[in-house]
């Protein structure tokens, strides 16, 4: 008689949880599909997922790009053995030259082509400086996952000499990832109850010379609250990387299509922009404004930035291309269906993804590439092969490309990230070029490159 009561007591728990499996199975589908390209089974509760591998990847859809970048995500932020996301536990490229004294934070920058100098990271005179709404920078560091380390330490690619005697058609391997990070000061009191934080250090911002500079002698203990997130990673057939963002949902306003100058973008307040702020006002570069004034004492700067998203999902609704309402499309549905699977509970269902970007067809990643255009102009233009980037293809991130979303010289990551020649930070005439590589599409590689020789020289 007990079992008999057990058992009709357990029988509606059973019947229920079956039914949550079947409408969470109804909510997956395990193919990629632009007609409904859904989140994966597999992949949740979010602390068992899994690194997607990018061995035998099937790029035949948008989708399939797509749900990379989210397992990508969801993977990185799961909680690692110590109970800290994934990517905290990785290396960042300052870890792989034994740079201990450059673990603080920097300053977001306005994007640019060429590598940074170590010494002379930010230039505010002529670089431009996010400032949120409480008049301070907002941050940045970067990582590197387990495949990326070991190609470059077996490779000695710390050492400028095995680089410039590197075979330029060498590429990463599948499974390598690089990542950014964007992050906002939490101020005394402030409610970041849905977004992701943790304790860390920023550099200090002086005045010096005229200029608002990083003084990487002091630094600050802050509480940092996550606003973007950068990924890049190769999978087989594509050594370019998809290139995919992340950001906070209460970032920015989308700039609707029809918006004029002087219209508001908005009616309510976000994270980086005041209610009814126009839209002639937004992304302002700071460094570009008649005064930019630093309070060494309260780190605030001003002017503060208004910031909106010139093109939601990372495309020009207006756009002729013949994937754009596919892409579109396919991140809106992505997007609600990994919501719809997340716990409500779970910090990271409070991000969503902007888009991604990745070359159209396999294995087409070159030296010398300058991808300044959607095309390869190498190929006439009635060929199927004649377009070339594919996906988001107005790809920025607000809160780390916030004054390049109007530039169609900057308007997308490969605008940036190419595989050309490029010069030394600076034009430091001490400094070696890097020769046109595959690997050049890694501004971490690059930079690696660079720093390197600058460090050996400091040590001298």
């Amino acid at each position: 008689m007990t079992i008999r009561k057990a058992s009709r007591l357990l029988l509606p728990v059973m019947l229920s949880a079956a039914l949550h499996a079947d409408a969470q199975a109804a909510n997956t589908r395990s193919t990629p599909s632009d007609d409904s390209c859904k989140a994966d089974a597999s992949w949740f509760p979010h602390n068992k997922t899994a690194m997607p591998d990018g061995n035998g990847f099937d790029g035949r859809t948008n989708c399939a790009f797509h749900r990379w970048a989210w397992q990508t995500f969801l993977w990185l932020t799961k909680e690692d053995a110590n109970g800290q996301p994934v990517f905290l536990g990785m290396q960042s490229p300052y870890d792989l030259l034994g740079m201990k004294d450059r673990e603080s934070l920097h300053p977001v920058l306005n994007k640019s082509q060429t590598a940074h100098s170590m010494d002379e990271y930010l230039q505010a005179g002529t670089e431009g400086i996010m400032i949120d709404q409480n008049g301070r920078a907002i941050y940045s560091n970067q990582y590197l996952n387990d495949e990326f380390v070991t190609f470059i330490d077996q490779n000695q690619l710390t050492n400028p000499e095995h680089v410039q005697n590197l075979n330029p058609d060498t590429e990463f391997p599948v499974n390598a990832i690089e990542l950014k990070a964007a992050w906002k000061i939490v101020e005394d009191g402030e409610d970041t109850s849905d977004f992701f934080t943790m304790k860390s250090s920023v550099y200090k911002l002086v005045n010096k010379s005229g200029k608002i500079v990083v003084d990487s002698s002091q630094k600050l203990d802050v509480t940092l609250a996550m606003v973007g997130f950068h990924i890049a990673g190769v999978v087989e057939g594509h050594p370019e990387m998809i290139w995919a963002t992340f950001e906070h949902k209460d970032n920015a306003p989308n700039v609707q299509p029809g918006t004029q100058a002087n219209d508001p973008v908005a009616d309510t307040d976000s994270t980086f922009y005041k209610a009814n702020t126009p839209y002639h006002a937004c992304n302002i570069n700071p460094a570009n404004s008649p005064v930019l004034i630093l309070n060494e004492t309260s780190q605030t700067l001003h002017p503060v930035t208004q910031v909106c998203r010139q093109y939601a999902y990372g495309n020009d609704a207006a756009q002729t291309n013949f994937q754009v309402p596919t892409n579109i499309r396919v991140v809106k549905e992505l997007n609600a269906s990994v919501k719809d699977n997340l716990d409500k509970d779970d910090v990271w269902s409070n991000y969503f993804e902007v888009g991604a970007i990745w070359f159209r067809g396999a294995n087409r990643l070159k030296p010398g590439m300058d991808l300044a255009e959607d095309y390869d102009p190498d190929i006439p233009a009635d060929d199927p092969k004649h377009q070339l980037l594919i996906g988001s293809l107005k790809l920025s991130n607000s809160t780390i490309e916030t004054f390049t979303q109007r530039a169609n010289t900057m308007d997308n990551c490969f605008r940036c990230h190419n595989t050309q020649y490029r010069l030394p930070p600076s034009g430091n005439p001490d400094l070696q070029p890097l020769k046109a590589t595959n690997l050049n599409i890694s501004h971490a590689f690059m930079n690696i490159y660079f720093w390197s020789q600058e460090q050996s020289l400091n040590n001298k």
